[in-house]
């Protein structure tokens, strides 16, 4: 198990234990939230965390219910804690009016938590591929941390350096953290790397979402025209395979969802008319 010394902090700064304690449970109003905080963590780049964040945010912005009162100000806030600000650039194109996407790092991301919370009824941290200080801090705020992996072996060695981050934010802040590996990128038709890639991580006990996201023309297409899959063809493979990703993950963070099929498929531009199509979505 990676152990957090090895994590970069920031020059001229030491935290012991009881100091990142103390920064994980900085106010009362923080523990006290109930908004819920998926986070999309990997020791390794290039496994998909962010097309995962993207598809998320957009299939779970159109199909979320409130049950508190009040309609938050952003129905999904997305923090982008990469250096790239990959998943920043691709919410820009999207231009949806529910999703905002604000950039953050180590030193920045416990208020940009905060401040989420405050205005979203859902946040979505997208990390950096490696085990630094952001990862702990985030993995310390999370209700269920999404660990994505492609079926190789060294895919399988890095979710299990990840996993073990996860334990130690858990040991930190004292309670149980949900975390799953998502497979991604996998192969149209079965086959057997990524059989043999879901028993390994069975044997490193780490628990796997039923749902993978499959390699599909769609999801590099996004990245160009801002269009999620379900703008792009609502009766697609891609478009599926979202929504039933985004249920499975609603289902474990306990979120009311709207139907599929009662929800307007909407495109950037669409989207761009404003709030009185999202209001009448909420309402569907």
């Amino acid at each position: 198990m990676p152990e957090y010394r090895h994590a970069r902090l920031p020059a001229g700064r030491r935290y012991g234990r009881m100091g990142i304690m103390r920064k994980l449970s900085e106010s009362p109003a923080m523990n006290a939230r109930r908004t819920p905080i998926i986070v999309l963590a990997s020791t390794k780049g290039g496994v998909g965390k962010t097309t995962v964040a993207f598809c998320l945010a957009t299939a779970l912005a159109r199909r979320l219910h409130h049950a508190r009162a009040g309609m938050p100000e952003h129905r999904v806030v997305c923090i982008d804690a990469d250096p790239n600000r990959t998943l920043q650039q691709a919410l820009r194109i999207a231009d949806m009016p529910d999703v905002r996407c604000v950039e953050s790092g180590g030193e920045t991301l416990l208020p940009a938590v905060r401040d989420a919370q405050a205005t979203a009824g859902l946040v979505i941290i997208d990390l950096e591929g490696s085990a630094n200080q952001a990862m702990l801090y985030a993995c310390g705020k999370a209700d269920l941390v999404l660990i994505p992996a492609q079926p190789s072996r060294f895919d399988v060695v890095e979710a299990v350096k990840t996993a073990g981050v996860v334990r130690q934010a858990a040991d930190l802040v004292g309670r149980d953290i949900a975390h799953h590996v998502l497979l991604t990128r996998t192969p149209v038709l079965r086959q057997k790397v990524a059989e043999h890639s879901r028993g390994q991580f069975v044997k490193a006990g780490l628990p796997l979402l039923r749902t993978e996201l499959i390699q599909r023309t769609a999801f590099q297409h996004m990245t160009y025209t801002g269009e999620p899959p379900h703008a792009q063809d609502p009766n697609g493979g891609a478009a599926r395979n979202v929504e039933t990703l985004a249920g499975e993950v609603a289902g474990l963070l306990g979120l009311l969802l709207a139907g599929a099929a009662d929800v307007q498929a909407l495109g950037p531009k669409q989207a761009r008319r404003g709030r009185t199509s999202a209001a009448g979505e909420a309402a569907a």
